[in-house]
């Protein structure tokens, strides 16, 4: 697998209010300069109001989810008007297009939207049970399940950014390049190109995936495909921590050892322990292990996407 650098936008999905548009309940909008200005600059935003699209209009009665026989889409005054039905048809009737996407920005708390922190009440509207998806996320989720997905709110925590976009380029790749070569050798090349990545998000369940990978051949092919891309996704959902990226940053040093010299392997060290006492810059040390790339034959080294261009280093982790 060849690491290439993005030449195009990626397609991604994401709350119609989020970008300025005046759709909400009351006509106003929740325009987040960090999805159009920022990660704009590598998304090609797609933007979908789903209660716009089921006819409710704008200005509309508001809607709350209350957990009854099932998870319901009513009027919170009028619990006679229920578009339980309509939200989720609208995201099946939405499906082939959202196929064709790497991502989804989702607003928070929307009865619609919400990805993890939509009110649901009870059915007399009167507590609340949970904070969980709402009814369109929800949906999409069923029919995408390692889709990434975030929240607008969320995505102003850089390292929350830099998890979703980490995601979104994966989640892209993957389409790029295995989607349609299915081949067991061809999914495991692009695991084992990753896999340096993935120890920086979790050691015990990268190990865990690679049982997996060895133990699993066996399985249909499409089955095999699909469980490796979840088990992946489900990795990259964890925040990197610094202990884990460093674990990873001593793998990756530890192939290229026998092709430098001894003040070259001090210097390389010090560097990596300064980035794990917080005193260096991640992008400081992965400038100076791709310095020493070329050196090695080794192709393994070669495939990591971890020493790839972070998305630290496309300048999309600060704003003001």
């Amino acid at each position: 697998m060849h690491i290439q650098l993005l030449s195009q936008k990626i397609p991604v999905g994401i709350s119609r209010c989020a970008v300025g548009d005046p759709v909400r309940y009351n006509g106003s909008h929740k325009h987040s300069k960090v999805c159009t200005q920022l990660l704009g600059n590598c998304f090609e935003l797609q933007a979908y109001c789903p209660e716009v699209a089921i006819g409710m209009g704008v200005p509309r009665p508001p809607i709350h989810l209350i957990v009854s026989d099932r998870l319901r889409a009513v009027g919170r005054e009028d619990p006679n008007l229920d578009v339980t039905e309509a939200l989720e048809g609208y995201a099946d009737t939405i499906a082939p297009e959202v196929e064709n996407l790497r991502g989804f920005i989702l607003m928070q708390k929307s009865p619609s939207c919400g990805v993890r922190t939509t009110p649901h009440y009870k059915e007399d509207g009167t507590g609340v049970l949970a904070h969980d998806s709402g009814l369109f996320a929800a949906r999409l989720r069923q029919h995408f399940p390692h889709l990434p997905m975030e929240e607008v709110g969320r995505l102003n925590a850089s390292d929350l950014r830099e998890n979703f976009l980490t995601r979104v380029f994966a989640y892209d790749a993957w389409h790029r390049y295995v989607a349609t070569d299915l081949r067991p050798a061809r999914v495991i090349e692009f695991y084992t190109a990753y896999k340096y990545l993935l120890l920086a998000h979790s050691q015990p369940m990268t190990r865990a995936l690679g049982q997996f990978v060895s133990n699993s051949r066996a399985l249909p092919v499409e089955e095999f495909a699909y469980e490796v891309r979840g088990k992946i996704m489900e990795i990259l959902s964890q925040l990197a921590s610094r202990k884990d990226r460093t674990n990873a940053l001593m793998h990756s040093q530890g192939h290229l050892k026998s092709y430098l010299s001894k003040e070259e392997r001090a210097e390389l060290a010090l560097l990596i322990d300064e980035y794990r006492q917080g005193n260096k810059p991640l992008s400081a040390v992965l400038t100076m292990l791709r310095h020493y790339l070329p050196r090695t034959p080794h192709q393994f080294i070669h495939s990591q996407v971890l020493l790839a261009a972070e998305p630290a280093e496309l300048g999309l982790c600060e704003f003001r």
